[in-house]
């Protein structure tokens, strides 16, 4: 399945709301967003995080020069407006159905019987089965059965830690991470402004801006576009559609030559390992075979994995001598 594309229509009638000129920005932004789940983001939604995440900088940026100028006043109507696209970016994660779904059943648990809290773990449970390929689940399954079992035995105090835990478990690496950090920066900010910190502020701002730096360019390092090409031949080959299979193979075999081109050390090895695996399973897909569509999954995990040093880079970065990020290499 496919998220709606109310998303992108959402996403893009805010930015331009945003980029409109004048001082005065909608009061409240109420979204009406539907999301159905999805086994991974696609190419639209791609886009809308990319292009929110450059905006948010943009308005970082703003920011920041109103506080050099002392205007404080303005300033936090930029830190409030970077805020509202950051939640559109929060919204536009594979992880974002099933978290809302978990905060739902915790809210709940004030005011409704424990018969009912157990129904709201069904769509919870379905929803985790739809990330299952692009984000860790184990935990957050754990933790869900936990609830359930704190929940026949009517104790929902350990049902809600359960369901918290289960929350905080979901993290889409990609994103989460270095978006939670742009949002910590941004709201202390507001802070530090509030009590005419702006010294304190601008150097919160300086870390905010390299998170979402980070969140707008990630999309364009080979080895992640060669993970989605991965996913998407996984999804042809698995219905049937073995010619669109192959050719998303081929595009996530050169993704994997321009990693291996590009790369440290230590990736290169692991992507010239891959590459002899990805040519070697594209001689086998001329036909419908469990086995094969199993060896494509593997390869898609060892993939994946080559992605997450995208976390270790943006952890390291942080903690650098001097602040900010590390610039990305092309292909880590």
């Amino acid at each position: 399945m496919k998220r709606s594309v109310s998303i992108s229509l959402a996403a893009g009638l805010l930015l331009m709301g945003i980029l409109c000129s004048g001082d005065v920005f909608a009061k409240e932004v109420e979204e009406k967003i539907t999301i159905t789940p999805a086994r991974t983001i696609s190419s639209e939604e791609e886009s809308v995080i990319t292009s929110a995440a450059v905006k948010v900088l943009r308005l970082i940026a703003k920011a920041r020069a109103y506080i050099h100028e002392k205007d404080i006043s303005h300033a936090q109507i930029e830190l409030k407006r970077a805020l509202t696209l950051i939640d559109i970016i929060k919204a536009s994660v594979p992880t974002a159905t099933v978290k809302d779904r978990i905060w739902i059943a915790r809210k709940h648990l004030s005011y409704e019987s424990t018969e009912k809290v157990m129904q709201d773990l069904i769509p919870i449970s379905t929803s985790l089965d739809e990330i299952e390929d692009i984000v860790p689940v184990e935990k957050a399954r754990e933790h869900i059965n936990n609830a359930k079992k704190n929940l026949e035995k009517g104790n929902k105090e350990g049902a809600s830690g359960e369901l918290q835990l289960a929350y905080e478990s979901l993290v889409y690496t990609e994103v989460d991470m270095p978006l939670s950090d742009t949002e910590r920066h941004v709201k202390e900010a507001q802070g530090l402004l509030t009590k005419k910190d702006l010294v304190r502020a601008d150097a919160s701002l300086k870390g905010a801006e390299d998170g979402v730096q980070f969140i707008s360019t990630i999309s364009s390092v080979p080895v992640e576009k060669a993970k989605k090409s991965l996913s998407q031949s996984i999804r042809n080959y698995a219905t049937g559609r073995l010619e669109a299979a192959r050719a998303d193979l081929r595009e996530a075999k050169a993704y994997l030559e321009k990693t291996a081109r590009t790369a440290g050390e230590k990736t290169k090895t692991e992507s010239e390992k891959l590459l002899k695996d990805v040519e070697a399973i594209g001689t086998k897909m001329d036909k419908l075979d469990r086995e094969t569509e199993q060896e494509l999954r593997k390869i898609y995990a060892r993939v994946k994995a080559l992605t997450l040093s995208a976390e270790n880079l943006f952890e390291a970065g942080r903690h650098k001598p001097g602040g900010g990020i590390e610039q990305v290499p092309a292909g880590w």
